[in-house]
């Protein structure tokens, strides 16, 4: 087996898509127990790597059985968070791997919380055994308290979720119900299947006139929250369509949740907006949340990053383009100075990180790992803004929307942005880079 530690060298070049069938069956209390058969072009002769993400915080999910292509399987672990399965025989072009799966939702938060049962949210982040990519070996990289872990290609999914009475499921799908408690979520070209299970909430829907549904989910005491976040999504909706290229989905999920250190959270189709937040929903802050999130729809789910060596690369685009909501409502200027301000800010706290620096460069200690956000979200941001006045808006806005279509549905590298930018801008974009890249 060969692991790749920080590069990804181009698209799993084959028709064929990757299939998940998921089977979970979540308890009142939190566990849960599944199966997952994943179904991918194989890479040949060589062992199978799956993560079992939830176990960066503890031994929250755990195999009891494998197959390959129908025959029994074993598997062994690198780390808590990877499950090695040792191929029993020769791997067909299109190999087919059934996981027994089990787990439990802590009750106390961990993280984001993200992965945690509570008195009115089941939050499943990651709660099945994920493909790693393949790119002439696997990506494998370890977990961090921060940031995002997950890298994964696109698939075709197909969930089906037996939930205790009274609650009900909200993924990265189209929802069928089949009976009081038993649902079926179908969806395709996700770059994961996000859900979380959710009782007592109210909701309210939304037809866009661009073809899209949006509904949101929240308590009954913020509907006014929930109402705001509805109209702030249909109007950057409309705005990130003209500006990007057509949104990726046939409908958008918010739903209301508890959170810790992340005001929001992305996943295909699906929303996590935090509850703290939903106090006062006519703050800018509340719509940049919103927006932000909706913007990850493009930059995250249609096209794919390595989110642990380019973290800048989904989460700049997505700084950016929530910012462009507010450009239309005449405070740019305003943005810019907060960027500026969380970018000095993390200099002074990481004089050896730029915007380009991995997730793993700012885990060498707490003043680089608080330097973060300001790199990654706000640095990143401001190159990009600098990109935009070099190249003009007609130019900046047309890269854009080609990369965004060159790379639907694969993992994006952010040398090919730059190398697009450089095209046009030329040598002011090299010292453009150099400011922001330290190249």
């Amino acid at each position: 087996m060969r692991v790749l530690f920080a590069l990804a060298l181009g698209l799993w070049a084959s028709a064929a898509p990757i299939v998940y069938v998921l089977d979970l069956w979540v308890e009142r209390d939190g566990a849960f127990q599944g199966t997952a058969t994943v179904t991918f072009p194989c890479p040949g002769k060589t062992d199978l790597v799956f993560r079992l993400y939830p176990n960066h915080f503890g031994p929250f999910l755990s195999l009891s059985e494998a197959q390959v292509n129908g025959a029994k399987a074993s598997w062994e672990s690198l780390d808590p968070t990877v499950a090695v399965v040792v191929l029993p025989n020769e791997c067909f072009e299109t190999t087919t791997v059934t996981l027994v799966f089990r787990g439990e939702l802590p009750h106390d938060a961990h993280g984001y919380g993200l992965f945690v049962r509570q008195a009115r949210t089941m939050t499943l982040a990651q709660f099945y055994p994920v493909l790693a990519p393949w790119r002439e070996g696997w990506i494998v990289y370890p977990t961090f308290p921060f940031g995002d872990n997950l890298v994964a290609e696109a698939a075709d999914y197909v969930l089906t979720v037996r939930v205790p009475e009274g609650w009900l499921p909200v993924g990265s799908g189209s929802e069928e119900e089949l009976s009081s408690t038993l649902w079926r979520l179908t969806g395709t070209n996700l770059r994961e299947m996000g859900l979380v299970l959710v009782k007592g909430y109210a909701e309210k829907r939304l037809s866009h006139p661009l073809g899209v549904e949006l509904r949101v989910l929240f308590p009954p005491e913020l509907r006014p929250a929930g109402e705001r976040a509805l109209e702030i999504a249909a109007e950057a909706l409309a705005l990130f369509s003209s500006f990007f290229g057509p949104y990726p989905y046939p409908d958008l999920d918010m739903v209301f949740v508890p959170l810790w250190g992340a005001a929001g959270v992305e996943y295909p189709r699906l929303i996590l907006i935090g509850e703290d937040y939903a106090g006062d929903p006519g703050q800018d802050f509340f719509a940049e949340i919103v927006v932000h999130e909706l913007a990850h729809q493009w930059w995250y789910g249609e096209v794919g990053t390595d989110q642990v060596a380019e973290p800048w690369l989904d989460e700049g685009l997505a700084t950016y383009a929530s910012v462009l909501y507010f450009e239309a409502k005449g405070k740019l200027a305003q943005k810019v100075q907060e960027w500026e301000a969380h970018w000095a800010r993390a200099q002074a706290l990481f004089p050896q990180g730029s915007v380009g620096s991995a997730l793993w460069e700012f885990a060498v200690g707490p003043q680089a790992r608080r330097s973060y956000s300001g790199y990654v979200y706000s640095g990143a941001a401001l190159f990009l803004h600098e990109a935009r006045k070099i190249l003009g808006d007609a130019a900046f806005f047309a890269i854009l929307r080609r990369f965004c279509a060159e790379n639907r549905g694969g993992l994006a590298q952010a040398a090919r942005l730059l190398a697009l930018f450089e095209e046009v801008g030329g040598p002011a974009l090299g010292e453009l880079y150099a400011k922001y890249f330290r190249r």
